[in-house]
This record gives structure tokens, C-alpha cells and sequence, in this order.
């Protein structure tokens, strides 16, 4: 279930992220064509409960009073309307009206709205409470009404001795005036109804393209922010896909992106301007936005390898790896062929062209003899194109020569005959072969220097063992007299001791000397490496537990089957477990396992080391020691010889180090012989 989980993550993550942006993208749109369109006063009416506390409603009111104060509209014009009742008086005879009865001192039934002018002030009435409409006494914009009072809206003199009393409907319905009864140019809609219906029908669709995808497009968007995580692993999910996609796919599919780009320009454009385009013109802008969202995922995860996958890549690795198969020489005339044909074209072009400018006045001699120069030249240019080829077909014969014999002269064959006198690479040839006869030379040399060394080195230490074995039995023989006093035995000891350990180095340095010069004797028989380590491990049991360290194996419990000399591998293990415990921090671990992996098997001691270990050394060089300070008894010869006698007997052999982490790998090949049974006398 949990990995269930882990997997779809991802994809919740782009999911709300996508749907977050595309419902903001809807939502700013609409809101800010709502903006433009209807004002914040048109947005705000439309989610007002009660229709008489709008904008809109102040506005129209303020209208039909002004027109009942015109002295025009009185003499030609009645409203039919009953959702507006008006009665408009001057000098306290009645002008203008559609209710007779309407007073300003009580509402008929179902009208719940009453404005009365006396000449010189307004006062409104609503539901029985009386608004204070002129606040400070001045008129600032539509949040106010637009009537006659203001300090800045001075009463006019026609509007002298003239009252106007006007009653609106609480809820007004939609009328069919009986017009046959009324006189003059009668008008059948106060606007009253149509304006409660209005901001009715444009609430619902502010709260369905406005409200509800601002407030699910944040949430949305909130949701992938906090799943940044899981969205990155989509991001490289869709990378890629995207990855996998032709890169001239790609390029292709950039002129649509763009025409897209221009589309959501536009839209943008029209939002501002209020020229509104279909629907789905509109969907651009969120297209375009995720058509770039791929493209820039896409460079962010593989822009390192973006021409992997082309076609035009492709195509060029299929003729540059049939290329490569072709000699050096063969390679650089075939570019020039390439660069001689694509001359040809342009040079014919130029000559069309020039036919097709002043072909009418061919006719005219400075003309023809323009032509015929143009002609010449590409002539000219063409023979100096093959005149050059063929100077670079010489030239690329040469080169294959030389490269042929600096193959040569790597693996040690004879070199060709030298090139002719006049070849453009004869110096570089003659370069090489003196470099040949000087590499040799110092080969020479230091072949002949190393063979004294070593055979020096084989005789030193030949001549050295006879003295050290006489010293060795009798400084044992002095260890055995009696009677002597204690501070020569002292002495004795440490002279048996140390005769010892220079018999050590001499033995070590003798088996080094044998094994550079191939003289090392091995016999490869059937091995189980595994009861060799066993059998490595007893014997040093003493040296492990006066260590004060702790050795940990892990063997396998089954014989583990290699070709290797037994005493040779027995003392390479010696001197690497010998090497651990002189070396390894004190208190610590040792590990010391054996696994087999495919037809291998590796054999692997880990340890602590107690110094520093220095960066870049070989230690399996000969007299390399990691404590320099040259105290800690060693020859520098333990791991040589480890990695001597193993690729002597078949196997591989390496150090490596992790700051104070010291591991020493030796490897066999598995094998199937098994060794013969003894036969018993």
C-alpha cells in the first residue's frame, strides 16, 4: 500500500498543480472582465441581499427624478410602471402622475421606498427608517445619491415651488400596462424590475467563474507547493517522456508554441480593451503557459543531453561511426570531395541568377563580356578545387603513412620506408623515428639498469642468509648457557631478536628479487580458500589476541574451490593480517571476509588504521610504508610481496583507501578441478 502511495503521489502533485493554475488563470480573467465590465460597483450590487441597497438602484432612482423635474418630460412623457409610483406637484398643483392617491406621508401596500422633494432637499425613507443621504453635505461618486442638496450640487431656480414624490415597490414584478388609458407618450419600464433581476442572474456566475476556482485554484496550488517533492519527481517523469522525443519534433512544434503565444497576447489585449473573443481562443493562454512549462522542464532535466535523442544527431553518429572505420587519409579527402561539391552549386547559382538579371540585355557587349569573366572565374575556381584535391590526396596518403608507422613503432614492429623528400610530413617523419631510436635507447638502459639492481639485489641477499643463519644458532645457543648474569641475557635476547628480524628482510627481499625476475617458483594445484583463511587464522591466534583487537570472520561454512600454491596464498594472508594488526587503531575491529560473486571469489580485510593514511600512495610499491617516520619495525616489503606471490598465483590484488578506512582485496577465479584423492601405500 505504502508503495502504492509513494507512486501516484507524483502524479496528485502535477494534477493539482495543473488544475490549480488553470482554475487561477480562469478565475483572474474572469474577475478582471467582471472589473472592466461592470466596475467594483456592478460586483458588489450583485451580491447585495436586498436590490435597493445597489448602485445600480441609486443610479436609476437619481434618473427617473431628474426626468420628473424636467418641465419636457412632464408636458410629453408618463410612466405606466407601477413598480414606481410618482407624483410630481407645482405650486402645489398636481403636474405629473401614475398613482393620484400617493402621499408623502404614507406608503401604499407593498412599496417600501419613499423619496420626497420639497423644493430644496431630499429626504428617503426606507422600511420606515429615514437614510441620511447627503452624509457631509457633498457628493463624492456612485457610492452616494445623485440628487439635488449637495454643497456641490447647487438646487436649481426651475425647481422652485416643485415637489416630487416618488414610492418603489419592495419587490417589483414585471408589468403589461394597459396603454389605451394613459395620454402622451407613455413608457411601460421604470427599470426597476430588470435591475433586482440582473444582479440576481450575475451573482451566480461570478460565484461559479470568480469565486470557486479562486478559492479550489489556491487550495490546489497550496496542496502542490507543500508536495514540492513528489512534484519534482513528476517534473523528471515528464522530462522524461519529453527526453524521448525527436529533438526536431521539438523545433517543429515551437511554431505552433509561438502562434500560440500570440493567441494568449491577444487575449490578454482584449481583457483590456473589452473586444472579447470566442471561448476557445481564450484557451491559449493556459496552453501556451504548459506548452513552455514543457519545453523549459524539458531543458531543466536534459539540456546536458538534448541531441541524444535526434534524428539529425543520429544520422551524423551513423556517418561519423562509418566514418571512423575509414583511414585518416581516406577521411580528409572525402571532406574535401564534400567541400569541392558543395562550391559547384553556388557557383552555377550565381550564374543562373545572373541570367535571370540580365538575360533581356545579353545583346549588349559590356554586358556579354561580364558573363563570359563570371564564367572564367568558376572555371578558374573549379580547376583550382581539383588541383587542390589532388595536392590533398598526396597529403592524405602521407598522413596514413606516418599514422601507420607511429602504430608501428608502439608495438614494437619495424618502421615503413621513409616518405618521399618532397612530402609535406617528412619532417615530422624523420622527428619520429629519431624519438624511436631514442625511446629505445633509454628502454635499453633501463631494462639493463633494473637487471643489475634486481641482480644485485639477489645476491646480496643470497650471500647475506648463510652469515645470518650461523648468527641466528648461535646467539640461540648463547640464549641456552647457564650462569650467566641477567643483563647479558638481556643482551643475548635482543640480539636474537634482532638477528631475526633481519633475517625476515632478507628472506623478504630475496622472494621480491625472485618474483621481478620471473624466477619465483609456484605450484598451482586445487585450493580451498576458504579453509586456507581458517587455517591462516589458527595459526595466528596468538598474535590476534595479544593484539588487544578483535578479528571478525565471515567464511563461507562450504569449500570455496580456486588454483593457487597453498603456501604462497598462506603467506600472503600472513603479512595482510600481520599488516592489520600493526597498523590497526587500537580497540578497534578487523573484518575479514570471503564471498563469491558470479565465477570469483574475493577474499577482503577491512581495519582502522591507527595513523593517518596519505593520499595517493602505492603501498603496494616496494619499501612503502604507511608510518614514515619508519619506527614500527616493518620492511616496507609485507604488502609488495602479498601482491607479488597473488599475481603469481593467478589472481588479482589491490589497496584501497577511505580517508582512515584501509581495505586490501585479493581475488581468484573460481574453478571446477577438484584435487586427486591420496592413494594410500
Amino acid at each position: 500500500m505504502d508503495t502504492k502511495s509513494r507512486s501516484i503521489k507524483p502524479a496528485l502533485a502535477f494534477w493539482a498543480l495543473f488544475f490549480g493554475v488553470n482554475l487561477l488563470i480562469l478565475a483572474l480573467a474572469a474577475g478582471y472582465s467582471a472589473v472592466h465590465t461592470l466596475g467594483w460597483h456592478g460586483i458588489s450590487d450583485a451580491f447585495q441581499s436586498d436590490y435597493q441597497n445597489t448602485a445600480d438602484f441609486r443610479r436609476t432612482i437619481s434618473q427617473w427624478f431628474y426626468s420628473f423635474a424636467d418641465p419636457d418630460w412632464q408636458e410629453h412623457y408618463q410612466l405606466s410602471d407601477q413598480n414606481l409610483l410618482y407624483k410630481v406637484t407645482k405650486d402645489g398643483q398636481t403636474v405629473t402622475t401614475n398613482a393620484d392617491g400617493l402621499s408623502p406621508d404614507a406608503l401604499p401596500e407593498g412599496y417600501n421606498f419613499l423619496l420626497y422633494f420639497n423644493g430644496e432637499t431630499v429626504t428617503i425613507q426606507k422600511d420606515g427608517q429615514e437614510i441620511d443621504i447627503y452624509g457631509d453635505g457633498y457628493y463624492r461618486g456612485e457610492d452616494q445619491w445623485n440628487l439635488p442638496g449637495y454643497h456641490n450640487i447647487p438646487v436649481p431656480q426651475s425647481y422652485a415651488g416643485l415637489t416630487i414624490t416618488m414610492a418603489v415597490a419592495k419587490e417589483p414584478v414585471a408589468y403589461i400596462a394597459d396603454t389605451a388609458a394613459l395620454t402622451g407618450d407613455v413608457i411601460t419600464d421604470s427599470g426597476l424590475y430588470s435591475t433586482m433581476d440582473y444582479a440576481a442572474r450575475l451573482q451566480f456566475p461570478l460565484i461559479l467563474f470568480v469565486v470557486v476556482p479562486l478559492a479550489v485554484g489556491a487550495v490546489l496550488l497550496l496542496w502542490s507547493i507543500l508536495w514540492h517533492k513528489h512534484k519534482v519527481r513528476a517534473d523528471q517523469a515528464i522530462a522524461w517522456f519529453t527526453g524521448k522525443i525527436w529533438l526536431e519534433v521539438k523545433l517543429v512544434l515551437l511554431i505552433p508554441f509561438f502562434l500560440a503565444c500570440i493567441a494568449a497576447f491577444f487575449c490578454l489585449v482584449s481583457l483590456y480593451t473589452a473586444h472579447y473573443y470566442t471561448i476557445w481562443f481564450y484557451l491559449s493562454v493556459p496552453v501556451a503557459l504548459w506548452w513552455a512549462y514543457l519545453y523549459l522542464n524539458d531543458l531543466r532535466y536534459n539540456f546536458g543531453h538534448i541531441t541524444a535523442n535526434s534524428l539529425c544527431a543520429l544520422l551524423a553518429r551513423l556517418y561519423r561511426g562509418g566514418e571512423l572505420s575509414w583511414p585518416a587519409g581516406q577521411r580528409m579527402m572525402r571532406r574535401s570531395a564534400l567541400q569541392f561539391l558543395a562550391a559547384v552549386p553556388f557557383i552555377l547559382g550565381c550564374i543562373v541568377v545572373f541570367f535571370l538579371l540580365f538575360g533581356p540585355t545579353m545583346s549588349r557587349l559590356p554586358i556579354f563580356f561580364l558573363l563570359l569573366l563570371l564564367a572564367l572565374a568558376g572555371l578558374f575556381l573549379i580547376a583550382a578545387q581539383l588541383w587542390l584535391m589532388s595536392q590533398n590526396r598526396r597529403t592524405a596518403a602521407d598522413v596514413d603513412t606516418l599514422l601507420s608507422r607511429i602504430q608501428a613503432a608502439g608495438t614494437g614492429q619495424a618502421s615503413a620506408a621513409p616518405l618521399p623528400q618532397d612530402s609535406d610530413l617528412r619532417a615530422a617523419v624523420e622527428g619520429l623515428d629519431q624519438m624511436e631510436v631514442r625511446l629505445k635507447d633509454a628502454l635499453s638502459e633501463q631494462m639493463k639498469s633494473e637487471k643489475l639492481k634486481l641482480e644485485l639485489i639477489t645476491n646480496v641477499s643470497h650471500d647475506l642468509k648463510t652469515p645470518l643463519t650461523s648468527m641466528v644458532s648461535y646467539t640461540e645457543l648463547l640464549r641456552q648457557e647457564e650462569d650467566l648474569p641477567d643483563h647479558v641475557r638481556d643482551y643475548i635476547l635482543v640480539l636474537y631478536q634482532k638477528t631475526l628480524r633481519l633475517q625476515a628482510m632478507v628472506q623478504d627481499v630475496f622472494d621480491v628479487s625472485k618474483a621481478a625476475t620471473g624466477n619465483l617458483p609456484v605450484t598451482i594445484r586445487p585450493l580451498d580458500f576458504a579453509k586456507l583463511l581458517r587455517q591462516t587464522l589458527a595459526d595466528l591466534d596468538e598474535d590476534i589476541q595479544a593484539s588487544g583487537l578483535a578479528l571478525r570472520s565471515n567464511l563461507p561454512d562450504g569449500p570455496v574451490w580456486i588454483m593457487a600454491d597453498g603456501d604462497r596464498l598462506y603467506r600472503v594472508f600472513q603479512n595482510l593480517i600481520g599488516n592489520a594488526l600493526k597498523y590497526a587503531l587500537d580497540g578497534s575491529r578487523i573484518y575479514l571476509t570471503l564471498s563469491v560473486e558470479g565465477d570469483r571469489a574475493a577474499a577482503v580485510i577491512q581495519n582502522t588504521s591507527r595513523e593517518e593514511l596519505p593520499y595517493g600512495v602505492d603501498f603496494t610499491e616496494r619499501f612503502v610504508r604507511g608510518d614514515q617516520s619508519r619506527t614500527d619495525g616493518g620492511s616496507g616489503l609485507g604488502l609488495s610481496i602479498a601482491r607479488t606471490f597473488t599475481e603469481a598465483c593467478g589472481g588479482s590484488f589491490s589497496i584501497r583507501t577511505q580517508a582512515d578506512l584501509f581495505t586490501a582485496s585479493v581475488t581468484f577465479p573460481l574453478t571446477q578441478t577438484r584435487p586427486q584423492p591420496e592413494v594410500s601405500p
